[in-house]
């Protein structure tokens, strides 16, 4: 664990945010600046810095759960479409410098926009618990 870094520190840490599902290598949960309602994060709970420093297993780990997250999440959410991305670089807009993939849920009759929405930490446990509900009746 990185003590700089804000996904190590609060969500892998402190547990300060709403989770979504996790196993030994990934954790998911909900982005506290979404794109769109229902945008989750999937990160591996040891620290790389980017795609150039993953681990294999890790980023094998963290896909197989963004995988498995889409289709979840669209079905909670009423989504028409998914975005699946992780950025790497400044330049390429990362702003938290421990690898990550956002698993984003588009809708055909909202532009596509990559702005930031505010939302509260109630708004995200909301959805997170939509989300959770639509996870455990497919496993």
């Amino acid at each position: 664990m990185e003590e700089d870094c804000v996904f190590c520190r609060e969500v892998i840490g402190r547990r300060n945010a709403s989770i979504i599902t996790e196993n030994d290598m990934a954790i998911s949960f909900m982005d506290h600046a979404p794109v769109e309602e229902g945008h989750i994060l999937v990160i591996p709970k040891k620290h790389f810095r980017d795609i150039f420093t993953v681990d294999e297993q890790y980023y094998l780990e963290v896909h197989k759960m963004a995988r498995k997250l889409a289709p979840i999440v669209m079905k909670a959410t009423g989504a028409d479409g998914m975005n699946i991305g992780q950025n790497n670089g400044r330049c390429a807009n990362q702003v938290v410098f421990h690898y990550h993939v956002h698993v984003i849920p588009r809708f055909c009759e909202r532009r596509l926009s990559w702005d930031r929405k505010g939302t509260t930490a109630e708004e995200l446990e909301r959805v997170a618990k939509t989300i959770k509900s639509q996870l455990c009746s497919v496993t």
